[in-house]
């Protein structure tokens, strides 16, 4: 029998955190769990106290990468086969665990392995899943893609040896799409299961002001894509300026996004070969 570690980072989570390990703990597949807390100041604490885990407390929020290496850092030393990342938002269906590990057991160039997401009620896809699936290739009985969100991945230990863990320079968003690039140059895949589900009980709209930020956050993962040279990384960033502006402004209106994302792509010019032994790092 694999043995699995199930990892969730929780900060402020008492709107979730019940909900989220009661569905762990009723799963039809046994996992290990473990929670690393970004110093929560609300009810957090004391809900995941009722609950058989091993917790870790920080003793500030160090962010999403950062908490989920300190349970990653250790844990790979241990004989668990897969670690499976959740949010604190996320809810599972009995069984999506076990039909996760019986799709990796039988496709082990997956180096990461996704369910589908749907909202807080279950009732529709997650509205930025949905996304991630469009831009997927399809295949048979599962999406072929590039990049979904780190808020369910079953990861095998071989790509976690491989690939290593989070790259600290992202504190919330981006390092998943920085770390399913680097898997992609270690030559794993990214894979959602079909006939998988999980809700994600966040928001499904986004404001403009978050969108500006997370468009900032995908320029510095097209400076750190080691599937990228130096001089893609440049014209590739050069392009999502002006790519992800037209998008911006279509949706929300935004005359400004251009002019922010220009100012941000400078910056990161002139960071270009500070960043370019990053991503040499990251290798």
């Amino acid at each position: 029998m694999k043995k699995i570690a199930t990892i969730i980072v929780t900060y402020n989570g008492e709107k979730w955190i019940e909900t989220c390990l009661d569905s762990v703990l009723k799963s039809s597949y046994n996992t290990d769990l473990f929670i690393v807390d970004n110093a929560s100041t609300d009810g957090t604490l004391k809900m995941v106290n009722n609950f058989p885990l091993y917790l870790e407390k920080l003793r500030f929020n160090a962010g999403f990468g950062y908490a989920n290496n300190v349970a990653l850092k250790e844990l790979l030393a241990s004989n668990y086969d897969y670690f499976f990342l959740i949010n604190q938002d996320v809810y599972l269906e009995v069984n999506v665990l076990e039909k996760l590990l019986s799709f990796a057991e039988t496709h082990p160039e997956m180096g990461i392995v996704a369910p589908i997401q749907f909202d807080g009620k279950g009732e529709k896809i997650d509205t930025n899943f949905q996304q991630y699936i469009n831009l997927s290739e399809e295949k048979e009985n599962y999406f072929e893609t590039s990049f979904c969100n780190a808020a369910a991945w079953l990861v095998s230990k071989s790509c976690l040896e491989m690939v290593g863990l989070f790259n600290p320079l992202f504190q919330h968003y981006g390092e998943d799409r920085n770390y399913c690039e680097r898997a992609k140059y270690h030559q794993f895949k990214i894979a959602i299961v079909k006939e998988t589900k999980v809700l994600h009980d966040r928001d499904q709209q986004m404001s403009t002001e978050k969108a500006i930020k997370l468009a900032k956050i995908k320029l510095l993962t097209i400076f750190l894509n080691p599937t990228k040279t130096k001089s893609e990384s440049l014209t590739s960033g050069l392009i999502n300026v002006f790519g992800i502006s037209k998008y911006l402004f279509k949706k929300y209106r935004s005359y400004t996004s251009v002019f922010e994302l220009m100012k941000e792509y400078l910056v990161l010019f002139k960071k270009r070969n500070e960043l370019e032994l990053e991503k040499n790092k990251q290798k």
